[in-house]
Parts: C-alpha cells; sequence; structure tokens
C-alpha cells in the first residue's frame, strides 16, 4: 500500500444518536450538579478536549484545570459505555460498510481515522458500529486538542507504518465538517467532503474541497475517487 485514507468519525462514518450529549449532561451532573450542561453546545468538527472547555465556560464560567480536564475525560468514557447501547438511533451512514471493505480487500490504501473524539470514546464508536476492524492508525482529540495537530498526528503515525515518506497527493482526508475540509487544504492533502453531517451539501462545496458526495453510494461511483 502507497497510499493513506482518513476518516473522521461523527457525520461521517457514523452517528450516535445522541449518546455523545447524554453521557456529558450525566458527567456533569454527577461532578457538579448541573442539569443539561449541553445546551446550546454545537460539536460539528470539534475535539472533545474544546468541548469540555466550552461545557465549563457556559455551565460554571470558568476553565477546567488541567486535573479536572482529566477526571472529565475519564469519566465521559465511563458514561458513553453505558450510553452508546442505549442510544436507538445510533446509525452506519450509507455505503460505510461498502466502502471500507472496498478499500481493505483490494488493499488500495491504509485506513486511518482523524477524529476530535478521545481515542477511548473513538473506538466504542467503532467497536459499538461493528468498524474497529478496518483501521489502523490514528490521530484523536487526546492527542491534541485542536483539529489540525491532530490530524498532522495521524498522518505521521501512518507515514511511520508505510515505512516513510508518502507524498501529500497519496493522502486522502474524508470528512463531513468545513474543519476537515480546512485542514485538508492547510496540511496540502486531497480533500473528500462528504454531505452526512449537518453541513449542507451546498456550504461544503463553496469550501471548494476536492470531491464532495451526497454519502458514499452508489459505491462503483465513490470507489473511483480512492483507487
Amino acid at each position: 500500500m502507497r497510499k493513506l485514507i482518513v476518516f473522521d468519525i461523527d457525520g461521517t462514518l457514523l452517528m450516535t444518536g445522541g449518546a455523545g450529549k447524554e453521557a456529558f449532561d450525566r458527567v456533569f451532573q454527577e461532578h457538579y450538579g448541573v442539569e443539561g450542561a449541553w445546551r446550546d453546545i454545537h460539536p460539528d468538527g470539534r475535539t472533545d478536549p474544546s468541548l469540555i472547555v466550552e461545557l465549563f465556560e457556559k455551565n460554571l464560567g470558568r476553565r477546567p484545570s488541567p486535573e479536572e480536564m482529566e477526571r472529565i475525560a475519564a469519566s465521559y468514557a465511563r458514561a458513553m459505555e453505558e450510553c452508546l447501547p442505549r442510544s436507538r438511533r445510533f446509525r452506519l451512514l450509507p455505503g460505510v460498510v461498502e466502502l471500507l471493505d472496498f478499500l481493505s480487500e483490494r488493499r488500495i490504501g491504509l485506513l486511518g481515522l482523524a477524529t476530535g473524539n478521545f481515542e477511548s470514546t473513538a473506538h466504542q464508536k467503532l467497536r459499538h458500529g461493528g468498524l474497529h476492524r478496518y483501521f489502523q492508525f490514528g490521530g484523536y482529540g487526546s492527542d491534541h486538542g485542536r483539529r489540525l495537530e491532530l490530524t498532522r498526528t495521524a498522518i505521521e503515525r501512518g507515514r511511520t507504518l508505510l515505512g516513510g515518506y508518502l507524498p501529500n497527493d497519496e493522502i486522502i482526508l474524508v470528512g463531513d465538517t468545513l474543519h476537515d475540509i480546512d485542514c485538508g487544504r492547510r496540511l496540502g492533502l486531497t480533500t473528500v467532503a462528504v454531505a452526512t453531517g449537518s453541513t449542507p451539501r451546498a456550504t461544503l462545496e463553496a469550501a471548494r474541497p476536492d470531491f464532495v458526495l451526497d454519502n458514499f453510494t452508489p459505491l462503483e461511483e465513490v470507489a473511483l475517487i480512492f483507487d
């Protein structure tokens, strides 16, 4: 394999159906007695560390200490273990399994992740959706609070697995938000935007990624982008 294909998770591969909101609400209720902490939070393209900071600022009027950040992250991971199985609206997005099967079976590229999720909760979501087996490396919100830097980390890890340098034009970044497109452009990657999240296709198109998809179907057309 001489290609890296790096995917976002939420809104790109799957939807948790509100499990993250429920988990954060539970954590802030348990630790600080705050009801409905998640209100007015917009998570698209964000990292979990930045969301925790915003939750503290909106609900407690201050930033978390490093110790609180670590404690809340651990509590959030435990809460997600309970909330994911109960989420009736959890779902994989159209064509995801078929595309990942195609990429894996054809050995078109090494598959990885660039997600704002903490590594622990990222893999909880993937395991719950049966996707964990496809991915061999990643960059996570637990690596860095800024999406650009965690994406850079993912690419460095993928290059290491391939045994050396890989040109940017052999690296594909796939995501559903403007943040994904911006990271891909700033790092010189091929960007694929998919309108399966909350960002409308027209908004994604205006950001001028290399490709825009409604979703990952039909496979025979989508595969041409990656093959």
